[in-house]
């Protein structure tokens, strides 16, 4: 499962120095609260089921149902010692808590 992890660190997480965040290239084949899981695994550099369940967080099923209808939603959110903003035009942003600036 450490391979799968590094694997997609290596094919959809960019990390950027100047701003201090990650950004994930969404791989539409998976539901979007997989790729923010998988993402922040990779960040860790842990496995998927070493994180907290995101559900404790936000409600993956609502997650999938306002991005699969909506063209301009936003949401942020705070997952596992990160900043979590997703867009309805599939963009992944993931900003560790320490290092996140508020919302304009």
């Amino acid at each position: 499962m450490m391979a799968q992890t590094n694997d997609w660190k290596d094919s959809h997480v960019t990390y950027d120095e100047a701003t201090g965040s990650y950004r994930v290239d969404r791989d539409s084949s998976e539901l979007l609260s997989t790729n923010v899981v998988l993402s922040i695994a990779a960040i860790e550099g842990v496995r998927p089921t070493q994180l907290p369940p995101l559900a404790q967080t936000i409600d993956p099923d609502a997650l999938e149902t306002v991005f699969g209808r909506s063209e301009d939603a936003l949401l942020s959110f705070s997952y596992a010692g990160y900043r979590v903003t997703l867009d309805a035009l599939g963009s992944i942003e993931v900003v560790p808590i320490g290092d996140a600036q508020p919302l304009q």
